[in-house]
């Protein structure tokens, strides 16, 4: 079964451009190296400061943010004395800077570049540490040099960094687009623009996600890459200011969010989800249509391979997302992550990066 999140809203660039102007009042200048280490007591942590949270996703989309929901609805939250919220909002990053939003989910290369840029926000978590990889190109369009003269699209709008992700890809996948002559055409952030134009024969190639497929292989397209990549995705970030004011909370809240997403993703990724009937429950009852997915065999029917049950993140991801998206070298502040690590200890587990999953 082949699944993946389809990603739509505003696109990396113009989350950038907001960055911009957020900097301008931002107090850190766009260093992440050298603050002061955080002390958290031993043991429980302390009572919950702000126990109304506001989680800013970039659109409503059950199953990417299936953790949080699940959260509520087994509880989690509640046991820790927390009631949270989810609500979206245009860019992430810039509400969770202005107070907006207490924790946001936003993309890895998005944050890099927020920080660079001063704004006043600290990446608290992972969300999914995986990535999917998947291109479909036109019928005929068998190996790289059919390609030369055509028209490819690898995202949606210029100066999205996921852009230098995909052709990595599909050069390490045989297909290097260094060596054919391509016009690269940008349709829009959303990618069921990148299949109109695909299936009205105006592009050759094209990313997809899994609610493209269907369209796709109604045209007859030719699917060249399936590829899954121990890539960060999107991270958890919340307000600098609201992190000093709020260390309890945000322990508790981590830690119900690893506990969800353990849940989701029990007994293992890779392995066919012991919970997945109570977790489409839940999914049904906040109007999700889970018809498609009853009954399914897949150990992937909750797209339990891009999450990672610890919410890892750590120096190699930061790392690896500047290399493979091709940004400025920034130095990571590992100080950030000592609530994750103490709300990992909590439940028993550590910071160990992603196994290398087979694709689903």
């Amino acid at each position: 079964m082949r699944r993946s999140i389809q990603r739509t809203g505003l696109s990396v660039a113009a989350g950038i451009a907001a960055f911009t102007l957020l900097a301008g009042c931002a107090a850190n200048n766009g260093a992440t190296a050298g603050s002061e280490p955080v002390a958290l007591a031993d043991g429980e942590p302390g009572a919950a400061e702000d126990t109304e949270i506001t989680v800013a996703i970039p659109f409503p989309d059950i199953t990417m943010y299936s953790m949080f929901i699940l959260a509520t609805d087994l509880g989690y939250y509640e046991d820790e004395g927390l009631t949270v919220e989810v609500i979206t909002a245009d860019n992430v990053t810039a509400a969770v800077a202005s107070g907006s939003a207490d924790i946001g989910v936003e993309s890895t290369g998005t944050v890099i570049e927020a920080i660079r840029g001063g704004v006043d926000i600290d990446l608290v978590g992972g969300h999914y540490c995986r990535q999917n990889f998947d291109f479909a190109a036109q019928a005929g369009i068998t190996k790289v040099e059919d390609l030369e003269g055509e028209t490819i699209v690898l995202a949606g709008t210029p100066g999205d960094p996921a852009e230098f992700q995909r052709k990595l890809v599909l050069k390490e996948e045989g297909w290097d687009l260094d060596t054919v002559n391509t016009e690269i055409a940008y349709p829009g952030p959303g990618s069921e623009s990148w299949t109109e134009f695909f299936v009205n024969d105006r592009i050759a190639l094209q990313p997809f996600y899994a609610d493209d497929l269907p369209a796709l292989e109604e045209h007859g397209a030719n699917v060249i890459v399936e590829s899954l990549r121990n890539w960060a995705n999107d991270v958890q970030v919340a307000g600098s200011g609201w992190v000093k004011e709020n260390p309890n909370t945000l322990v508790r809240f981590l830690r119900a969010t690893l506990k969800a997403t353990g849940y989701m993703t029990a007994p293992a990724p890779g392995e066919f989800p012991e919970n997945v009937d109570s977790v489409l429950d839940i999914y049904q009852a906040n109007d999700f249509d889970v018809e498609a997915l009853r009954g399914s065999d897949s150990p992937w029917v909750l797209d339990g391979h891009l999450a990672c049950s610890n919410l890892y993140f750590d120096t190699e991801a930061w790392d690896t997302t500047i290399e493979t998206q091709s940004l400025e070298p920034i130095e990571f502040d590992r100080s950030q992550l000592v609530y994750l690590n103490k709300a990992q200890e909590l439940v028993g587990t550590n910071n160990d990066g992603p196994a290398t999953l087979p694709y689903p």
